[in-house]
């Protein structure tokens, strides 16, 4: 008679849970899925969450079977099972050691012969990692302390962007780590909480430190630098003049510095900006408009139901925090830069940019430009409100 032994593969964000073994002597200093044999009356499934919960003091539930099974030894074998932690974290009560292992350090460990065979299956689960919430353009998806996103021709130049930032001191972008395997890029993950503005509206306060974080940006990164990307440089976002008056670009722009690609820490001061990410975009331009963009995403302009006097007030922060602007051009900014954004969407979509074409499933361009109509005949209110 076959005795069942039930495996656990503890998968969170693109990490593999391995375990040490200390016993029995044969197989101590091995490592495994943590896991145990199936009593008399329990189903495997039973089993594993019965053992995970001995083993390592935490909760799990079951998804599916991986395929096959193994021998352990004469009389034993071995089944193993998807899993997910639903509450507590796992702590090594009978093994020496655990490690969150990646796809690419799954071979990092001396794993025993009987849980090889699973390593195939679970790279693959693992390179899927753990999407991201929001975003309709990259479909990213995070694997431990990576990031992993759709490439393009533009990636070269932005991937220069980012380390040319690390160096001069911008610590709060994300670093670059080269490609994986499925040829994505793999950048470093940005710890945070993400603000949903479809419930929140972001505080004056944060809204400042926006604007402060916009600014120094702005300021570190050189003209000379700035001539040097243009010249070097393939841009996703191809920089026109959408103010028709000739304005060169002046800085580097992240051209998407919105909500929902900051990363926030909360404190008894309130929310404070210490990550921004997704940088396809960025591409030399004018602070205006960036400022622009961050006015339709910030006050947020987009929205209806700001009141004229409110998106005055906070247009106001805006230009206080940023400096040497006033909030009369940051409004007078934001319809050609929105402009510009409708006019790259409908660009990619006819060229066949994957991440452009995610933006129809969620009915853009022409969303984002009913908005716009109706903040153009909110902007005379808001022009009276600024005035007085």
């Amino acid at each position: 008679m076959t005795t069942q032994v039930a495996g656990a593969a503890i998968v969170r964000d693109g990490r593999l849970l391995a375990a040490r073994r200390t016993h029995p002597d044969d197989v101590a200093g091995g490592w495994e899925l943590p896991g145990g044999k199936v009593d008399p009356g329990e189903t495997p499934e039973q089993a594993v969450s019965r053992e995970i919960e001995e083993e390592l003091g935490c909760r799990i539930e079951v998804l599916r079977r991986l395929a096959g099974c193994t021998p352990i030894k004469p009389g034993y074998e071995l089944t193993a099972y998807l899993v997910r932690l639903v509450a507590g974290e796992p702590v090594p009560l009978e093994h020496d050691a655990t490690r969150w292992l990646g796809p690419e350090e799954l071979t990092s460990v001396d794993w025993l012969p009987s849980d090889r065979p699973f390593l195939g299956e679970l790279r693959k689960l693992l390179l899927d990692g753990s999407r991201l919430p929001g975003g309709n353009v990259g479909g990213a998806v995070r694997i431990g302390p990576t990031v992993r996103r759709a490439t393009g021709p533009w990636t070269p130049t932005i991937h220069a962007v980012l380390a040319e930032l690390h160096r001069i001191g911008l610590r709060d972008v994300p670093e670059v780590f080269g490609f994986d395997e499925r040829g994505r890029e793999a950048l470093g993950y940005l710890p945070g909480r993400v603000l949903d503005l479809d419930v929140e509206t972001p505080s004056a306060g944060l809204l400042a430190d926006a604007m402060h974080w916009l600014r120094r940006f702005h300021d570190l990164v050189s003209p000379e630098t700035v001539a040097e990307l243009t010249r070097s440089g393939r841009w996703r976002f191809s920089v026109r003049d959408p103010y028709g008056v000739g304005e060169p670009a002046e800085v580097l722009c992240h051209n998407d510095f919105a909500p929902y690609n900051v990363a926030l820490s909360t404190s008894v001061d309130g929310d404070r900006v210490v990550g921004v990410f997704d940088w396809d975009l960025a591409a030399p331009g004018t602070r205006i408009q960036d400022l622009a963009f961050a006015a339709w995403n910030w006050v947020p302009m987009w929205r209806p139901t700001t009141p004229p006097e409110e998106a005055a007030e906070r247009l106001e922060v805006m230009a206080r925090a940023y400096g040497d602007v006033r909030a009369a051009q940051i409004l007078a900014g934001v319809g050609p830069r929105i402009e510009e954004t409708l006019e790259l969407i409908r660009r990619g979509q006819t060229a066949g940019d994957a991440g452009m074409a995610k933006l129809a499933l969620i009915g853009e361009p022409e969303r984002t430009d009913a908005a716009l109509a109706g903040l153009r005949l909110r902007v005379p209110d808001i022009e009276l409100a600024l005035r007085r």
